[in-house]
């Protein structure tokens, strides 16, 4: 078989991964939005400096969050939260900050008074430390499905992003890798992999082409080596030889998306090597054959 008649072979195992990406970067313009509404004016510049000055969108596609502290009207901002409750339960969250009195108090205003709920409210000490960690982890929460999207429209969300993407498909990998399932484990931990590169990809803004199919490519080829080096580990030791391979999927999956994700966020291509620059065009050719190609 020629080259070009590999090339075409990976990207017809790679189509499934081609369609989703497509999926994902089809829906970049209408999910994941962020609204900061007006509140502590200080809060809220603060916020803003953490959530990456997200721009202003449509009531109905955002995500509400307001920042609230005593001593401030909460009857505006508290009014467009219960508007966003009503039309999405996890579309509204008020970040109520101060010592524990104080958060305790002003959540039972936002409950009794303006009917919000105990889910829609955060309480942190301030917006340093671990309160900023605990306002972006508790976003990405909020933003579900529509997170990787999100990151892509706001790079100041991207690196927890990426790590929660990285650490979920380590994690999938292990739990795959655990199972005796002999060969057919490879092929699930391989395309739980792809998957992972092409969100991180995705997240970072690059679109489908083709770097990422030669990324996707070199993964199926680093399967067969880490699988082989996992029938040894687990050779020496027997007994326990599925928390080895389990262990070791972990780390592959993770040292790989981590590589991935360092790449992608200092500008670089996923895979760089000259000599691949050359394939490079008949690589476009054939994912153009992908259905949904341009």
């Amino acid at each position: 078989m020629g080259v070009l008649g590999l090339l075409s072979t990976g990207v017809r195992a790679v189509r499934p991964i081609a369609e989703a990406a497509r999926t994902a970067e089809a829906i970049v313009e209408g999910e994941g939005h962020i609204a900061i509404l007006p509140g502590d004016p200080a809060a809220t510049r603060r916020l803003r400096e953490l959530l990456g000055s997200p721009a202003p969108a449509p009531d109905e596609d955002a995500l509400s969050i307001l920042a609230v502290t005593r001593g401030k009207d909460l009857a505006a901002g508290a009014a467009a939260l219960v508007r966003a409750r009503r039309r999405h339960p996890g579309d509204a969250l008020a970040v109520v900050i101060g010592t524990r009195a104080e958060r305790e108090a002003l959540e039972r205003e936002l409950i009794e008074e303006h009917r919000l709920e105990a889910s829609n409210v955060l309480h942190v000490a301030s917006l340093e430390g671990p309160g900023e960690q605990a306002v972006i982890e508790r976003v990405i929460d909020m933003l579900g499905d529509a997170a990787v999207v999100a990151g892509r429209r706001t790079p100041a969300l991207r690196p927890a992003i990426g790590r929660r993407i990285v650490h979920r498909a380590a994690r999938q990998a292990a739990a795959v890798g655990a199972v005796p399932l002999g060969g057919a484990a490879m092929p699930v931990i391989t395309l739980q992999q792809i998957k992972m590169v092409g969100q991180l990809a995705v997240l970072h803004g690059r679109p489908l082409g083709a770097d990422r199919v030669l990324a996707a490519l070199s993964i199926l080829g680093a399967g067969f080596g880490w699988r082989a080096l996992g029938r040894s580990a687990a050779g020496l030791v027997p007994v326990a030889g599925w928390v080895v391979q389990g262990g070791l999927a972990y780390g592959v999956t993770r040292s790989m998306g981590e590589a991935a994700q360092a790449r992608l966020a200092a500008g670089h291509d996923l895979v760089e090597a000259p000599g691949l620059q050359k394939i490079k065009p008949a690589l476009e050719r054939l994912l153009d054959r992908v259905p949904g190609g341009s």
